[in-house]
């Protein structure tokens, strides 16, 4: 398994998996014009995602299995001062389900946002009828803090999410 950081020459890949797996994707994710599916649009949703990066207010890779891609896993909303936290979220390609890969890339991505972004926190929502992915965070040690009812629009209609959080690991002092 391997990380990528989105870039422009991902385009092609990024439109052919969210193609393939549209109908799987459809119950978790925004409605999308049709634009979105093709390479162009793909070029301009990673555009604006660049300039998000640019900013220190999201960090996105791809996720690739023996040089194919998997999936995708952002840490998004970063927000720094006082807070110094990111939420996460992520899919893999249906056929890649109950395999291990977003747990694995999870772990991945959990040390990019506490040793490179060093943020102190970061958190993930989880539809309440979505339990493999609520176990995926389980499994990088993300703890439930409550239910947000009625939190995300998606698939038509309002549905409720848990809300989890994992915190950075402390820091040992030098000896």
């Amino acid at each position: 398994m391997e990380i990528r950081p989105i870039g422009l020459e991902f385009a092609e890949d990024l439109a052919k998996i969210y193609r393939e797996n549209r109908d799987f994707l459809r119950p978790y994710e925004p409605d999308r014009p049709e634009s979105f599916f093709t390479t162009n649009g793909q070029l301009r949703h990673i555009r604006r995602i660049l300039g998000e990066m640019d900013r220190g207010l999201r960090w996105t890779a791809l996720i690739y299995l023996t040089g194919q891609p998997a999936g995708l896993i952002t840490i998004n909303n970063i927000l720094r001062g006082v807070l110094q936290c990111g939420r996460v979220g992520y899919w893999v390609a249906e056929k890649e389900g109950s395999r291990g890969v977003a747990s694995t890339a999870l772990r991945l991505v959990l040390d990019v946002a506490f040793c490179e972004l060093a943020l102190h926190r970061v958190e993930a929502s989880v539809r309440t009828d979505n339990p493999r992915s609520r176990r995926v965070l389980e499994k990088n040690r993300f703890h439930l803090i409550g239910t947000a009812r009625d939190h995300v629009f998606l698939d038509g209609q309002w549905r409720d999410e848990f809300l989890m959080e994992r915190h950075s690991p402390p820091i040992s002092p030098g000896i």
